[in-house]
């Protein structure tokens, strides 16, 4: 696993409990794309985490969000 994404999660996992939560990732996008309204991103982050919430726990582990960002390079 590279290190520049063990970085970014670390700067996304807020907590430092090693997993992200929605609210996490929420304003991880919202620091991206700061004119978008919350509630345009619950749809959004919903969708991801159906894709790559693999365990179906409700919450992102590093390993689980590697491959979300690398396919969302605008994260890193």
């Amino acid at each position: 696993m590279s290190d520049q994404y063990t970085a970014v999660f670390a700067r996304y996992d807020v907590d430092g409990d090693g997993r992200l939560t929605a609210d996490e990732v929420t304003a991880a996008i919202a620091g991206m794309f700061p004119t978008t309204e919350l509630n345009d991103l619950s749809g959004i982050v919903r969708a991801l985490f159906a894709e790559y919430d693999t365990d179906h726990d409700g919450f992102l582990s590093v390993t689980e969000f590697v491959p979300l960002a690398q396919n969302l390079p605008e994260l890193g």
